[in-house]
Protein backbone atom coordinates (compact mmCIF):
# COMPACT_ATOMS: atom_id res chain seq x y z
CA UNK A 1 0.00 0.00 0.00
CA UNK A 2 2.73 2.49 0.68
CA UNK A 3 4.37 1.25 -2.48
CA UNK A 4 1.39 2.61 -4.42
CA UNK A 5 1.08 6.01 -2.19
CA UNK A 6 4.20 6.72 -2.83
CA UNK A 7 4.16 6.11 -6.34
CA UNK A 8 1.28 8.57 -6.83
CA UNK A 9 3.36 10.76 -4.89
CA UNK A 10 5.81 10.71 -7.21
CA UNK A 11 3.61 11.29 -10.37
CA UNK A 12 1.93 14.29 -8.91
CA UNK A 13 5.12 15.84 -8.23
CA UNK A 14 7.40 14.84 -11.85
CA UNK A 15 3.95 16.18 -13.30
CA UNK A 16 3.84 19.20 -11.16
CA UNK A 17 7.47 20.25 -12.45
CA UNK A 18 6.75 19.23 -15.82
CA UNK A 19 4.67 21.76 -16.28
CA UNK A 20 6.10 24.42 -14.25
CA UNK A 21 9.07 23.98 -16.64
CA UNK A 22 7.44 24.29 -19.47
CA UNK A 23 5.38 27.28 -17.83
CA UNK A 24 9.36 28.50 -17.01
CA UNK A 25 10.41 28.24 -20.71
CA UNK A 26 6.42 29.66 -22.03
CA UNK A 27 7.23 32.43 -19.80
CA UNK A 28 10.75 33.38 -21.28
CA UNK A 29 9.66 32.70 -24.78
CA UNK A 30 6.84 35.81 -24.20
CA UNK A 31 9.35 38.37 -22.87
CA UNK A 32 10.35 40.81 -25.23
CA UNK A 33 13.76 41.15 -26.81
CA UNK A 34 15.25 44.34 -24.31
CA UNK A 35 13.56 42.38 -21.41
CA UNK A 36 15.27 38.57 -22.86
CA UNK A 37 18.42 40.56 -23.66
CA UNK A 38 18.81 42.33 -19.98
CA UNK A 39 17.99 39.24 -18.27
CA UNK A 40 20.94 37.26 -21.14
CA UNK A 41 23.43 39.60 -20.03
CA UNK A 42 22.72 39.43 -15.97
CA UNK A 43 23.27 35.78 -16.71
CA UNK A 44 26.20 36.25 -18.88
CA UNK A 45 28.05 38.35 -16.22
CA UNK A 46 26.55 35.79 -13.23
CA UNK A 47 28.72 32.81 -15.53
CA UNK A 48 31.63 35.19 -16.27
CA UNK A 49 32.16 35.95 -12.66
CA UNK A 50 31.78 32.86 -11.94
CA UNK A 51 34.33 31.53 -14.17
CA UNK A 52 36.98 34.39 -12.96
CA UNK A 53 36.34 33.27 -9.64
CA UNK A 54 38.33 29.79 -10.51
CA UNK A 55 40.80 31.71 -12.54
CA UNK A 56 39.57 31.09 -15.96
CA UNK A 57 39.25 33.49 -18.80
CA UNK A 58 36.29 33.16 -20.85
CA UNK A 59 34.60 34.45 -24.18
CA UNK A 60 30.90 34.51 -24.12
CA UNK A 61 28.70 36.15 -25.83
CA UNK A 62 25.17 36.77 -25.41
CA UNK A 63 24.21 34.53 -28.31
CA UNK A 64 25.43 31.79 -26.83
CA UNK A 65 24.19 32.68 -23.40
CA UNK A 66 20.40 32.59 -24.83
CA UNK A 67 21.43 28.70 -26.98
CA UNK A 68 22.50 27.52 -23.78
CA UNK A 69 19.22 28.59 -22.12
CA UNK A 70 17.27 27.01 -24.87
CA UNK A 71 18.89 23.87 -24.82
CA UNK A 72 19.55 23.07 -20.86
CA UNK A 73 15.42 24.40 -20.32
CA UNK A 74 14.68 21.55 -22.71
CA UNK A 75 17.29 19.09 -21.19
CA UNK A 76 15.46 19.57 -18.06
CA UNK A 77 12.22 19.35 -19.94
CA UNK A 78 13.35 16.05 -21.32
CA UNK A 79 14.70 14.52 -18.09
CA UNK A 80 10.85 15.73 -16.51
CA UNK A 81 8.91 14.18 -19.25
CA UNK A 82 10.89 10.83 -19.20
CA UNK A 83 10.19 11.01 -15.45
CA UNK A 84 6.67 11.21 -15.79
CA UNK A 85 7.10 8.15 -18.44
CA UNK A 86 8.78 6.42 -15.51
CA UNK A 87 5.71 6.91 -13.02
CA UNK A 88 3.78 4.88 -15.51
CA UNK A 89 5.56 1.92 -15.62
CA UNK A 90 9.14 1.93 -13.51
CA UNK A 91 10.69 -0.81 -15.39
CA UNK A 92 10.22 0.14 -19.03
CA UNK A 93 9.74 3.80 -18.98
CA UNK A 94 11.55 3.16 -22.79
CA UNK A 95 7.96 1.98 -23.87
CA UNK A 96 6.77 5.64 -23.83
CA UNK A 97 9.68 7.22 -25.34
CA UNK A 98 7.72 8.58 -28.49
CA UNK A 99 5.15 10.08 -26.23
CA UNK A 100 8.12 11.80 -24.39
CA UNK A 101 9.85 12.76 -27.60
CA UNK A 102 6.57 13.96 -29.56
CA UNK A 103 5.80 16.03 -26.26
CA UNK A 104 8.84 17.37 -26.20
CA UNK A 105 9.16 18.40 -29.95
CA UNK A 106 5.54 19.97 -29.60
CA UNK A 107 6.52 22.10 -26.58
CA UNK A 108 9.56 23.18 -28.38
CA UNK A 109 7.41 24.28 -31.25
CA UNK A 110 5.36 25.48 -29.89
CA UNK A 111 7.89 27.71 -27.63
CA UNK A 112 9.30 29.29 -30.68
CA UNK A 113 5.78 29.74 -32.07
CA UNK A 114 5.06 32.19 -28.92
CA UNK A 115 8.40 34.11 -29.88
CA UNK A 116 6.71 34.91 -32.83
CA UNK A 117 3.90 37.36 -31.41
CA UNK A 118 6.55 38.32 -28.55
CA UNK A 119 7.89 42.00 -29.64
CA UNK A 120 11.46 41.66 -31.24
CA UNK A 121 11.41 38.29 -31.16
CA UNK A 122 11.68 35.39 -33.65
CA UNK A 123 10.73 32.03 -33.51
CA UNK A 124 13.44 29.49 -35.93
CA UNK A 125 13.27 26.42 -36.95
CA UNK A 126 17.16 26.03 -35.45
CA UNK A 127 15.88 26.91 -32.08
CA UNK A 128 13.17 24.10 -32.26
CA UNK A 129 15.73 21.86 -33.79
CA UNK A 130 18.25 22.53 -30.36
CA UNK A 131 15.42 22.86 -28.12
CA UNK A 132 14.92 19.30 -29.10
CA UNK A 133 18.45 18.19 -28.88
CA UNK A 134 17.96 18.90 -25.30
CA UNK A 135 14.95 17.01 -24.59
CA UNK A 136 16.60 14.09 -26.46
CA UNK A 137 19.64 15.08 -24.16
CA UNK A 138 17.63 14.54 -21.11
CA UNK A 139 15.54 11.97 -22.30
CA UNK A 140 19.07 9.70 -22.51
CA UNK A 141 20.33 10.51 -19.38
CA UNK A 142 16.95 10.27 -17.01
CA UNK A 143 16.85 6.83 -19.11
CA UNK A 144 20.14 6.16 -18.08
CA UNK A 145 19.90 7.08 -14.58
CA UNK A 146 16.40 4.95 -14.28
CA UNK A 147 18.29 1.78 -15.94
CA UNK A 148 21.43 1.77 -13.22
CA UNK A 149 18.54 2.42 -10.38
CA UNK A 150 16.34 -0.17 -11.78
CA UNK A 151 19.28 -2.12 -12.07
CA UNK A 152 20.57 -1.81 -8.76
CA UNK A 153 17.12 -2.08 -6.78
CA UNK A 154 16.57 -5.49 -8.64
CA UNK A 155 20.19 -6.63 -7.73
CA UNK A 156 19.40 -5.89 -4.03
CA UNK A 157 16.32 -7.12 -3.95
CA UNK A 158 17.63 -10.36 -5.30
CA UNK A 159 20.43 -10.39 -2.97
CA UNK A 160 18.06 -10.23 0.01
CA UNK A 161 15.84 -12.76 -1.48
CA UNK A 162 19.30 -15.10 -1.60
CA UNK A 163 20.34 -14.57 1.85
CA UNK A 164 16.79 -15.00 3.40
CA UNK A 165 16.77 -11.40 4.80
CA UNK A 166 13.44 -10.36 2.63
Amino acid sequence: MGSRRTGKVFRAVVFALTAFMIGFAFVHSSMSAAASSVESAEALDFITQIFRSFGFSIEMTDHIIRKLAHFSEFTVIGGLLTSCAYSFDRFKPYRYIFAVLFTGLFTAVIDEFIQLFSDGRSGEIVDVLLDFSGVVTGTLIMLLFYKIYINIRTKSKRDKKENGTD
